[in-house]
């Protein structure tokens, strides 16, 4: 059953979950595609061990911008009780991989994340990065148009 998580969904408590909540390379497609604008920016990537993820990657501006949308990530997995796997390399290339540890693939609460992630989390992006995904400007003038 597709669900097409939104931003103002929430995560389920992971203990409640097991393997029928795993969700198929075909559903997760599917969930991929109806994420708020701009899903383009994920994408789906399989492990060396067969694990589905979603994956998104970014260049911030600098380092503190790496560090500032990584915490407000983190703060966002924390009231969501839902981890992603946060990696920072090169001082500002950031990668944020999230799949439900528990069933070792997605489900719903990825796609719930992810949508959280879009919506509430603003970077300031690197202009050579910007040039390169030019659907990911939503994202940095989002806080700007909040405020």
């Amino acid at each position: 059953m597709s669900l097409h998580a939104s931003s103002s969904s929430k995560c389920v408590p992971c203990s409640g979950l097991d393997e029928s909540a795993k969700l198929s390379a075909e559903e997760a497609q599917v969930e991929l595609s109806s994420l708020p604008h701009p899903s383009s920016l994920w994408s789906l990537k399989e492990s060396q061990e067969g694990i589905l993820s979603l994956s998104r990657k970014f260049t911030a501006r600098n380092f503190k911008v790496a560090l500032d949308a990584i915490n407000e990530i983190g703060a966002i997995a924390e009231k969501e009780n839902h981890h992603p796997d946060l990696h920072l390399t090169n001082y500002r290339d950031v990668e944020v991989v999230i799949y439900t540890h528990k069933v070792n693939g997605l489900t719903q609460n990825d796609f719930v994340l992810a949508a959280k992630i879009n919506r509430k989390v603003t970077i300031d992006y690197s202009p050579k990065w910007l040039r390169e995904n030019p659907d990911a400007v939503s994202t940095s003038r989002k806080k700007e148009e909040s405020e």
